[in-house]
Order: C-alpha cells, then sequence, then structure tokens
C-alpha cells in the first residue's frame, strides 16, 4: 500500500510539477544512490516537502506539525508519504532521536535547518539540530535551494498560483567531529550558494 501510494504521488507529481511549475532541476545525481542521507533545504512555503520528494530518487522522511494528523483522510496520506508527527512544543532531543533512527536504517530525511518558512525569501540561521543529526549518524548532508514556492504558495496565502519552481541540489558535505552550531552555519553557508 505504502509503495503503491508513493509511485501514485510522484506519477501526479510529474504531471503537476511540469506542466504547472515548470520545474527545473539541477545537481540531481548528487542525490546518494544507497545508505543514509540528510537533505537539508531553505524553507519558503508549504510546498517545499512535495517537491524534494518529488524530485529525489529515493523515499524520504520528514517531520511535519502534529496538527497535520489530525485531519482525517490527510493524515493517513502523508503518513504514507513519509510525515513523522512532531510535536511544536514537545521534546526537541525525541524528535532527534526518531530522525537518528531513520538515518541509521539507511534511509534520507529532509530537515529544514531555518525550523520556519521564510517570511521574506531570505535564508536564515540554521538551528543545531541538523548539526547533532550528522554528527552521530555520520551520514552526508545534502544541501538543496529551493527557488520560487514561495511565489507559487506563499506563507500567507492558502491558494496556489502557477509558476516556475526550479531545485538545486548540491554536493554531498560531511562532517565529524565537530560543533553543532557549526556545522549548521557551514550548511546554510553551502545552500545560500547555490544559485
Amino acid at each position: 500500500m505504502k509503495n503503491f501510494v508513493y509511485l501514485f504521488a510522484k506519477f501526479i507529481g510529474f504531471f503537476v510539477y511540469n506542466l504547472f511549475f515548470l520545474i527545473e532541476v539541477k545537481g540531481k545525481e548528487n542525490f546518494p544512490k544507497k545508505g543514509g542521507f540528510i537533505v537539508a533545504s531553505n524553507h519558503l512555503s508549504y510546498l517545499d516537502p512535495p517537491t524534494i520528494g518529488y524530485v529525489c530518487p529515493r523515499k524520504l522522511y520528514y517531520f511535519a506539525k502534529s496538527s497535520l494528523f489530525k485531519i482525517k483522510g490527510f493524515s493517513l496520506l502523508i503518513k504514507l508519504l513519509g510525515a513523522i508527527p512532531i510535536e511544536r512544543e514537545g521534546s526537541i532531543s525525541l524528535t532527534l532521536r526518531k530522525g537518528l533512527e531513520i538515518l541509521k536504517k539507511g534511509q534520507g530525511i529532509v530537515i529544514f535547518p531555518e525550523g520556519t518558512r521564510s517570511k521574506n525569501g531570505l535564508i536564515k540561521e540554521g538551528k543545531p539540530g541538523i548539526g547533532f543529526l550528522a554528527i552521530k549518524s555520520r551520514v552526508p548532508i545534502i544541501p538543496v535551494r529551493l527557488i520560487g514556492t514561495d511565489k507559487i504558495l506563499p506563507v500567507d496565502r492558502k491558494f496556489i498560483r502557477l509558476g516556475k519552481i526550479k531545485v538545486i541540489i548540491g554536493k554531498p558535505l560531511y562532517f565529524i567531529e565537530q560543533d553543532y552550531k557549526e556545522v549548521a552555519k557551514k550548511v546554510m553557508e553551502e545552500i545560500k550558494k547555490l544559485k
């Protein structure tokens, strides 16, 4: 069931992203073919997780606020697509442990180091959680820059507009025994460089 829903979403995504959003992707070959990895991206819109999920050839997991899981039907769908519920006010360490479990199983996870969507389109400072996951799991971080998702579905709007999305995938970054904040800083710098 999970695989069917995932493949069907990819199929639908092909038409939506190519016909309506004229998606342009650079660096797709930088996604690892096997083993655990972290996708670290800037965050502009609610469209960001499905956009990255469509572009990546492997299935990805991502964190979503628990309130989304209270919507019947939608809750089941996002679970099948890899969403993991988290409490905004809950334990950060518990959330990070969940992420670590996924990575140690050799799977991929999407992290938005800024923690929330940017309201002005600018890339903000990253939080140290990304550093914790990278150091503890010893998996590569794949920096991703999203451009245009905020124009299609802005922070203050509920309806999608037509437009163009660009996704730029950078080369894998490896970190060993470094300060978590320093890792977050370097990751955000790499995302900014992707143009």
